[in-house]
């Protein structure tokens, strides 16, 4: 169009015929009919050539997520590059400048992203429901005795994981930048996850639903079961999971503490869930506490475990350690007015011929209340925080023996 301008202008400017005048369009007027025209042909031209292309990007991506489905169950390498594949179409779009505005561009986006996050779920679902499906083979999770051919089909499928997790830690800007959530920029490396969530399913069949073993007055029973699914994937761990994670692309780390690390929200997911139970039995508290300080212990002693401690953040739940602190105080003053109800109370416990001249000669009720004292001091000594030791002392200690010399003074008043 802008050519046919030009030549018109040299045409128009170069004769005085004036029939050539008129045939070159003398008033300008047809000649811009024609531009107009051509114009709008060039327009379109151009929208059906980037519809084209959005096209052939639409054929693209339909391919990528047709070799992810073809090689799901089959080729763990085909799914990898499919979702790689995705990935790069991704990054490609995600930075298009033209996007802005523009529906078709946007479409194509989104179309991209829904499909980087199918070719995600369905093989990290995949390989994780694998991966499960050799654990029961090898006998978890009671003793873990794998063959040979289960340990390499365990072993593929952990790879598999390994990687998908790589490419999306790699990914992880493209991701972000274009809004696509696949997991957490903190989260635990897949293949553990899984294997921390085969535990997870066990607990919460068992102890988390309307099941007689599901009791917030039994931690012993969960924490047990707990501890005797971590010591029987300890080997497993150890030689062979180790080995199969260094061989990843994954940052380095000791896969025995991570997946004793991935133990712990679950063990604060049962608790949460006993939590209302707890508030409303203070006492049974301190049986949990104690629990958890030997299950704790246990970790540390024998599988050397040096992450954070499930106790110290229950004891943080402030309406928690209320509800122990006022049931304990509660418990020992209804003790102590028992005891000195008595109206032994006062009496010798020993006569005195069995004690010395200088021996002190204790009574009922001075008998009651160290017994009481000690019990109380037994129980929270598995607090780990001093100032909360502190505040079982003087509130639930101190009173008893502050009642304790008021009687006695009174009964030597009364004396």
């Amino acid at each position: 169009a802008m050519h046919l301008i030009d030549v018109h202008s040299k045409v128009v400017g170069s004769t005085a015929d004036e029939s050539v005048s008129a045939w070159e369009f003398r008033d300008g007027t047809a000649v811009m009919e024609l531009v107009s025209k051509l114009a709008a042909e060039l327009q379109t031209y151009r929208r059906l050539r980037q519809a084209k292309e959005y096209i052939d990007e639409f054929i693209e991506i339909e391919k990528v997520a047709e070799q992810a489905a073809q090689s799901m169950e089959k080729s763990p390498q085909g799914v990898l590059s499919a979702y790689s594949a995705s990935i790069a179409l991704l990054s490609k779009h995600s930075s298009d400048s033209e996007i802005t505005g523009n529906i078709s561009a946007q479409n194509l986006l989104e179309y991209i992203k829904h499909t980087v996050s199918n070719i995600w779920t369905n093989a990290e679902t995949t390989a994780a429901n694998a991966q499960s499906e050799c654990l029961r083979k090898m006998g978890w999770p009671g003793k873990i005795d794998p063959p040979v051919s289960v340990l390499g089909e365990f072993g593929a499928n952990f790879s598999m994981l390994a990687s998908l997790d790589h490419i999306t830690r790699d990914a992880s800007k493209v991701l972000r930048q274009s809004g696509v959530q696949l997991q957490s920029e903190d989260a635990p490396p897949l293949p553990l996850k899984h294997m921390a969530r085969a535990v997870d399913i066990r607990m919460r069949y068992h102890f988390e639903s309307a099941r007689g073993t599901s009791r917030a007055d039994r931690p012993e029973w969960w924490l047990s079961q707990v501890m005797n699914m971590v010591r029987s994937l300890v080997p497993l761990l150890e030689l062979h999971v180790q080995s199969l994670y260094d061989r990843s692309a994954l940052p380095p780390l000791d896969v025995r503490n991570e997946f004793i690390r991935l133990i712990q929200p679950i063990i604060q997911h049962k608790l949460a869930h006993d939590r209302s139970d707890y508030i409303s039995n203070g006492l049974v508290i301190a049986h949990v506490s104690r629990e958890l300080s030997e299950f704790e212990h246990t970790l540390q002693d024998v599988y050397f475990f040096d992450g954070p401690s499930v106790l110290d953040a229950f004891l943080a739940d402030s309406d928690i350690f209320s509800a122990w602190v006022n049931a304990e105080r509660k418990s020992a003053i209804d003790s102590y007015m028992e005891t000195i109800a008595d109206p032994g109370a006062f009496k010798q416990l020993y006569e005195d011929e069995v004690l010395d001249r200088d021996d002190p000669k204790p009574t009922r009720i001075a008998q009651n209340v160290v017994m009481l004292i000690s019990d109380i001091a037994e129980r929270y000594a598995v607090v780990p925080s001093c100032m909360q030791q502190l505040q079982f002392l003087s509130t639930t200690q101190f009173p008893v023996v502050i009642a304790l010399v008021e009687d006695v003074e009174g009964e030597i008043d009364e004396f």
